[in-house]
């Protein structure tokens, strides 16, 4: 009896245990598949992230601006002398605006231009060589005098960004050459939009005329440069579709609507207007090292009174600009136009009321102007630079004209300089610069001036 109630209890032990374990097994399938699930889910995470990191575009550097369609290769070497801020920022110097896909760079140049007259210079801060009083006007030959100025100091701002179009740029810039009071009057150059990409460029905003080949403006110190260049700033919309690539090269067809500037001798009751903006067509062909532009542009130039009596004429101006670089730093620049009706835009001339005049019979008729220059930046070595420049201007009014005779009838400039850039961001020059002015009345004067310049750029 004695076994039989120990074998008996043994045996409801062994259940308990039997009942134990199918327990045990019941939780660790539970738990095993409750891992096999959380191991799925995690398979599932990882490659919806490989693909999304596939699909989406690779980051941009924070000190790397995004691809641009512009030839590849080393930049092109900028001598000493060469104007501040009028340049395309070079890639490097850009900074990421948090995640919001925006690029900037900031420059600031700071410069100080220190200049001595032979003579009264009626530009004390540019060397205009129509503003030289000639023989008989006041302050003819008046004797030695001295300036220094500011004005030339710049502020810029570039934003960029990577668009399904292309690359998308704002583009901010000022100096101090403004018409208000004080020794820095703020003067806008430059607030513009553009869209580039390898099939064409689109410009809106305020910027330099699509006539004006800013790639051909001579190494001056002086901020005037030639007086026959074609200088002008405005608002406008500005459209240059890519014709033909070869390889780096490339052939673009720029053409714009600008805001009419007419600028006519009046007399007395009637003011100026246009009726239609002024129309640039050009033809350019860009190579690494050279390029050449043809430019043309038309104008609409119109003046009425307070009775809506109106008198009106055309300007139009053909130019032909180009540059070369030559042996490895040296390189010549060259401009030459021809037309009627756009003074306006030549440098020396500019706002002098040359676009237009009324004639004796009360005909309002174009003014005839041409002008041409060139330039040559030699080399001493890669942070010395010399730089000369010259530039012929002349007008031909017809002889009924209603013109102030003391008006230029030509000018001619001439200048040579030599920059040192004594460190990475910061150059001096010495420049000599002389001038011609010609009158209608074929009295003549000129000057002469000694200009020293320091420049220091933030962000070259």
């Amino acid at each position: 009896m004695a076994q039989s109630s120990e074998t008996t209890e043994l045996k409801a032990q062994l259940e308990q245990v039997k009942a134990q374990m199918q327990a045990q097994q019941q939780v660790m399938q539970k738990m095993q598949s409750r891992l096999e699930e959380l191991e799925a889910k995690e398979h599932a995470q990882e490659a919806n992230a490989a693909q999304a990191k596939a699909a989406a575009p690779p980051l941009t550097s924070p000190a790397t601006a995004p691809p641009s369609p512009t030839p590849s290769g080393p930049p092109p070497y900028r001598p000493p002398s060469s104007i501040a801020g009028a340049y395309e920022p070079l890639p490097e110097g850009y900074v990421r605006l948090g995640d919001t896909g925006n690029l900037l760079k900031i420059d600031l140049i700071a410069q100080l231009d220190a200049m001595a007259d032979s003579t009264y210079m009626g530009a004390a801060d540019l060397f205009v060589p129509s503003s030289i009083p000639v023989r008989g006007q006041p302050l003819y030959d008046s004797g030695r005098r001295s300036n220094m100025s500011a004005k030339q100091s710049v502020f810029r701002m570039d934003f960029q960004r990577q668009t399904d179009y292309g690359t998308l740029k704002v583009v901010y810039k000022n100096n101090f050459f403004g018409s208000g009071s004080g020794d820095m009057p703020y003067n806008l150059q430059a607030f513009y939009g553009e869209l580039d990409n390898e099939h064409y460029s689109l410009l809106a905003g305020y910027n330099i005329s699509a006539f004006t080949d800013i790639d051909v403006f001579p190494n001056t110190l002086d901020y005037e440069g030639p007086n026959s260049f074609t200088f002008k700033y405005g608002p406008q919309i500005r459209f240059s579709p890519v014709l033909y690539r070869s390889g780096e090269s490339a052939l673009t067809l720029p053409m714009s609507l600008e805001k009419p500037n007419a600028d006519i001798s009046v007399i007395e009751g009637f003011n100026t207007y246009s009726r239609r903006p002024d129309i640039t067509l050009g033809l350019r062909w860009q190579a690494p090292t050279w390029h050449i532009l043809w430019a043309n542009i038309l104008r609409d130039l119109r003046v009425e009174n307070a009775t809506a009596r109106t008198r009106s004429t055309s300007g139009f101006a053909t130019q032909l600009t180009g540059t070369t670089a030559l042996f490895e730093h040296d390189s010549i620049q060259g401009w030459a136009s021809y037309g009627k009706g756009y003074a306006n835009f030549l440098q020396d001339i500019s706002g002098l009321g040359l676009d237009a005049a009324f004639t004796t019979e009360g005909d309002l008729r174009a003014i005839r102007a041409r002008g041409f220059g060139a330039g040559y930046t030699h080399a001493w070595r890669e942070d010395l630079t010399s730089s000369l420049a010259y530039g012929y201007l002349r007008i031909s009014p017809q002889s009924n004209m209603l013109i102030n005779p003391d008006q230029p009838k030509s000018t001619k400039f001439g200048s040579i300089n030599l920059a040192w850039k004594f460190s990475e961001r910061a150059m001096f020059g010495v420049e000599y610069l002389w001038g011609q002015n010609i009158a209608l009345t074929d009295l003549r004067g000129q000057g002469q001036r000694l200009q020293t310049t320091f420049r220091y750029d933030l962000n070259p």
